[in-house]
């Protein structure tokens, strides 16, 4: 597990309300699967990006977090987030469904499941920056990390 990065015990799941988004749950996917739409529908989407991560093109996007002291690696992508608990409890309980996440440290998990520090990219590029915790989906090792994305924007991947 990185630095900054936690696995949050049950218990405090509802204490969160934000789900950072990179790849095909982001609300501007282009990559035509049939979950996003319905995944975000309900929830405020911010643009967000989340430090001292690469992002690598696999079947699917794939965060690794990246542990190295002075990482200067971002992902670009949105915050989800909603005041309603029931409807986040069931939009995470989705999330984690599409993600194939079976609970903390499984060894039968596609992405692993943190909370993280993501800083939130104001409109009209402004200089007023702010961060939330955000659930952050991430890579196991069962990501193939041959394809990275430089730039950490899943739009700007090959095709």
């Amino acid at each position: 597990q990185a630095p900054g990065a936690r696995t949050t015990p049950p218990s405090t799941t509802m204490t969160i309300r934000h789900v950072f988004v990179y790849g095909s749950l982001r609300p501007d996917d282009d990559s035509g699967q049939a979950w996003t739409k319905e995944a975000v529908r309900g929830l405020k989407a911010q643009k967000a990006k989340l430090s001292k991560a690469r992002l690598y093109q696999d079947q699917y996007a794939c965060a690794v977090l990246d542990s190295a002291r002075g990482s200067n690696h971002y992902i670009f992508g949105y915050v989800l987030s909603t005041n309603d608990e029931q409807l986040f409890k069931e939009k995470l309980e989705l999330f984690d469904q599409i993600e194939g996440y079976r609970g903390p440290n499984s060894p039968l998990n596609l992405y692993d499941r943190s909370v993280m520090d993501v800083e939130l990219v104001p409109p009209n590029e402004q200089n007023l920056t702010s961060s939330v915790k955000a659930y952050v989906y991430h890579g196991t090792n069962r990501c193939n990390r041959q394809n990275l994305i430089p730039s950490g924007d899943w739009l700007q991947r090959d095709r």
